[in-house]
């Protein structure tokens, strides 16, 4: 199992599959960004990142920059209105970070040549672990090998002449193929932070594989 991010809290936290969510110290994970709930939590684990703002805490997510990519925000019963908003733009780091991790590549099958449409049926059938996603009419492809995502037009792809039910069952036939549902491990708030980025959601399932 991966981690996007560590949360450290002793309050519920949704997209739990994503986040290492823990109340210990010691249970933190090195190299990935950290957001500490509550003041007291924020003043024990990074005391030097905590000592430069001094009183003036005006801001909703604070990052603690002597302690690496480790940030701060209220509890909720410190500041229910602060903490909210920093978890949001937290997130939101976090994801900009993944989007950059993952190569983007769209198959125009309207243009593709002989040898292209073959490269295309290769991607389908070939035996290496893939991830794949179906929304809106596209089809989502993760390799985790290169960390890739290919997209295909399932409306191209019948207009070109070719049935897209064919496609869906050489998929779903293909044993290296895990088919992914955005709504059954994702919250709606990130469903939304990833409506026009839908390419790294398989990614995102391949973390609990």
């Amino acid at each position: 199992m991966k981690f996007l991010a560590n949360i450290f809290t002793t309050e519920s936290f949704d997209d739990n599959l994503f986040y290492n969510i823990v109340d210990d110290e010691s249970k933190l994970i090195d190299g990935i960004p950290t957001l500490i709930i509550g003041k007291a939590n924020a003043k024990r684990i990074c005391p030097c990142g905590f000592r430069m703002f001094g009183d003036n805490w005006e801001q909703d997510l604070i990052k603690l920059e002597c302690c690496g990519e480790m940030y701060w925000t209220y509890g909720k019963r410190e500041e229910r209105d602060r903490n909210e908003t920093a978890i949001v733009k937290f997130k939101k780091i976090v994801l900009e970070k993944l989007l950059n991790s993952v190569n983007y590549q769209f198959f125009n099958v309207l243009t593709s040549d002989k040898e292209q449409k073959i490269e295309l049926n290769n991607i389908l059938t070939d035996s290496s672990k893939k991830f794949v996603l179906i929304s809106d009419d596209m089809l989502y492809i993760f390799f985790p090998d290169r960390m890739e995502t290919v997209g295909v037009s399932l409306r191209d792809i019948e207009y070109g002449g070719t049935d897209r039910k064919k496609i869906l069952r050489t998929l779903y036939s293909n044993a290296s193929v895990t088919m992914t549902k955005e709504r059954d491990f994702m919250s709606y708030e990130t469903r939304e932070m990833l409506r026009k980025k839908k390419y790294v959601i398989p990614y995102l399932s391949s973390l609990s594989a």
